[in-house]
């Protein structure tokens, strides 16, 4: 029956319960007393949910074609006339939100395409996604 029941999970393309499903099977022999039907579902729908929200998250980050990871973190601020706080407040995107354009000039080797492409890998972990077409 298990496996059938991971057949139609996966059938249902809910591959984080199907995984979380053998997991839960996986740890039942260490488990003193077996969980609660409601426990089960909510592990479950909580592993799909994760499970999508990762998926989202790479599918995402591969549509933005950056050309390679970079984040706020790994930036060193020394290097830029840029102050680090008006850089982490821009990395809220509300310029997005407002559909203002971003512009950063400046010198050679000040970090301008690492910030761009941090911002844009902050945009879319806080869930921003590109609107093809659309205007105001």
């Amino acid at each position: 029956m298990s496996t059938d029941l991971l057949t139609q999970l996966k059938g249902l393309q809910l591959y984080g319960m199907a995984e979380s499903w053998s997991e839960l099977k996986a740890e039942a022999p260490q488990r003193k007393q077996s969980l609660l039907p409601e426990n089960m579902l909510s592990r479950l729908i909580e592993a799909e949910q994760a499970d999508r929200k990762a998926r989202s998250l790479r599918y995402q980050l591969k549509t933005a074609k950056f050309p390679i990871h970079r984040d706020l973190v790994g930036f060193d601020w020394t290097e830029t006339s840029l102050p680090q706080q008006q850089m982490e407040q821009l990395a809220t995107a509300g310029f997005m939100a407002d559909a203002h354009n971003l512009i950063l000039v400046g010198g050679t080797g000040t970090g301008k395409p690492h910030l761009a492409t941090a911002l844009g890998v902050t945009a879319i972990h806080q869930g921003k996604r590109k609107q093809w077409g659309r205007t105001r």
